[in-house]
């Protein structure tokens, strides 16, 4: 372990940012460049290739949305990465705080994670650990993904998925539980990140990840806006396509996901624009205007609190989507 002040070459660190199952992340300051940057510092140190496996990964990978590998050094018999220092926080981080957030700013996190992870997969790379403490959140609220550490290059297996269960259970897909992992399997992480961020808890969890994979098997997930009022329906059916046991009902590839958060986002920008103080005039069928909510001729348009659509005066049930208001 590393302490506070401590020169590993030209960097100093700064301070501890955190931990995982293969290494230490250290804020530290180039000395000569005069920038911070992050170090992650494996925790074994012996076998080459294995330190090698992840820098190699993230030299392909040059994305906005991809925490920046700059380089990989050797200092004091202590082999480090040397990346792109974010600073903001991590998402779980955010959802711990806000509890859910709101629909509209897990769509835009959503579509930064997708495009990061189409861009991985258009470089035959799988991350396999798709979860909100590997999702970053700068200070402009933008998303990068980060912590390459347990992914692989698909072309390089024989069978074209990736055999060993390395991942965090509650995440994990149906397929990565057997050992055969494949893209999708990034695209299922994804839809339970998304879940999280709408509902603030991911559909099963259980200290044994031999229950989470069974209940993943014989019991339903709830859809998010069955759980949390605000989400649209349109986004909901979005979030259980994404989280189909069945490889082909589920999205076949990133861009066909990011085509569905793309539109469903499109969609709810201009249904609940403005939300809460959309009003009609009382008689025609005209668009909807911002003028006061009160006034000769004027009352406040209802709108259905599932699809986001404008209600008849007196209607229960929506004659968009069919939910009950």
């Amino acid at each position: 372990m590393l302490s506070k002040d401590q020169m590993l070459g030209k960097y100093q660190i700064l301070d501890r940012l955190g931990a995982g199952g293969f290494g230490t992340v250290y804020l530290a300051m180039d000395r000569l460049l005069n920038r911070r940057v992050a170090l992650k510092v494996p925790h074994h140190q012996t076998d080459e290739q294995a330190l090698l496996q992840e820098p190699r990964i993230m030299a392909a990978l040059k994305h906005t949305n991809i925490v920046e590998l700059i380089t990989v050094e050797k200092k004091d018999d202590t082999f480090f990465m040397v990346m792109e220092y974010v600073d903001g926080e991590s998402l779980d981080k955010e959802i711990r705080r806000e509890r859910t957030l709101a629909p509209s700013r897990a769509l835009e996190i959503a579509i930064d994670v997708c495009s990061a992870i189409g861009f991985a997969h258009q470089h035959q790379v799988l991350h396999r650990d798709l979860r909100p403490a590997n999702i970053l959140i700068t200070r402009e609220g933008v998303a990068k993904v980060t912590d390459f550490g347990t992914s692989r290059f698909l072309e390089l297996q024989k069978d074209g998925f990736a055999r060993t269960r390395i991942g965090s259970p509650p995440y994990m897909a149906p397929e990565h539980f057997r050992g055969r992992a494949v893209f999708q399997s990034d695209l299922w992480s994804l839809g339970i990140t998304l879940y999280e961020m709408l509902t603030g808890t991911v559909p099963f969890y259980d200290a044994d990840p031999i229950k989470i994979a069974q209940a993943f098997q014989t019991s339903p997930i709830v859809p998010p806006h069955l759980k949390n009022s605000a989400v649209p329906k349109m986004l909901s059916e979005v979030v259980m396509k994404a989280l189909t046991v069945n490889l082909g009902d589920r999205y076949l590839s990133a861009q066909e996901f990011l085509k569905a958060l793309r539109s469903v986002r499109d969609h709810v920008s201009r249904e609940t624009r403005p939300l809460g103080n959309a009003v009609l005039p009382s008689t025609g069928s005209g668009p909807v205007s911002t003028l006061p909510r009160s006034g000769p001729g004027l009352t406040q348009q209802r709108l259905c609190r599932f699809c986001y659509r404008p209600l008849p005066r007196m209607a229960v049930v929506c004659p968009s989507c069919g939910e009950k208001n």
